[in-house]
């Protein structure tokens, strides 16, 4: 994907509003920088056009160029086992980081798919070194925005029963589309169930059960991809194996 569409302007609280929930705000807007830096800083940043479902930003291989933030839509960090399927390593929502995996050995090992139609922000790697060496915080806040996502893209439940991990899945994906602002506990799954599964390292089979298991025990609501949580608090105890 080489289309950067445009620069983000500096100032108008339209897009800082808009920007405040992505991971990338602390970055493009840092806290008691001064003006002509945080106007380079920004400067580097660019918009990508929409994206449609099934386009690949990178793939296995690629050169690391640059880290990526999902302004919206969905991605899925994937590889393809000896069969021709994809193995699902990770999704990447609204707000989130991807890509900086490939920092070393700058090559990308995995591909990068996009699950509906999607718009990015991209910060070129090489323009951050170059302001790095000007900015001396500017590294260290990278390291901690990688950090920070690295967390939060957690396998769900790994080593545990699927019913666990389905429960953990639903959660983590309602915490990370959850704003503060809202108190709804419905939400769209952005991911077809074959990718949850893969994810999940269980059969499409077993996550419809487990679902369907779920709902029986009225703790969330299913309809196609949309979820309601009904008890949160019971799913949370279900995701950590107390029943």
């Amino acid at each position: 994907m080489n289309a950067y569409a445009e620069t983000i302007p500096l100032v108008p609280g339209e897009i800082r509003l808009a920007c405040r929930f992505c991971s990338l705000y602390e970055f493009c807007w840092p806290p008691g920088l001064d003006p002509e830096p945080l106007r380079r800083l920004r400067a580097i940043v660019r918009r990508s056009e929409a994206l449609p479902a099934g386009s690949v930003v990178f793939r296995v291989g690629d050169q690391f160029t640059a880290i990526y933030a999902v302004r919206n839509g969905c991605i899925k960090s994937c590889s393809v086992d000896a069969g021709g399927h994809d193995l699902v390593h990770g999704f990447h929502l609204r707000g989130e980081l991807f890509g900086f995996d490939a920092a070393y050995p700058d090559q990308h090992r995995c591909n990068a798919q996009v699950l509906e139609t999607t718009s990015l922000c991209v910060v070129p790697f090489i323009e951050i070194d170059r302001l790095g060496a000007e900015l001396q915080s500017l590294h260290a806040r990278i390291r901690r925005l990688m950090s920070r996502e690295f967390t939060r893209q957690r396998m769900c439940g790994a080593g545990y029963g699927a019913m666990q991990r389905v429960a953990a899945f639903l959660i983590n994906i309602y915490d990370r589309l959850h704003r503060p602002d809202s108190s709804q506990y419905r939400f769209r799954l952005p991911m077809p169930r074959e990718d949850i599964a893969s994810y999940l390292s269980i059969s499409a089979e077993t996550l419809s059960r487990q679902l369907a298991r779920l709902q029986k025990m009225k703790l969330v609501s299913v309809d196609r991809r949309n979820i309601r949580l009904i008890d949160p608090t019971r799913l949370g105890l279900v995701a950590q194996g107390v029943s």
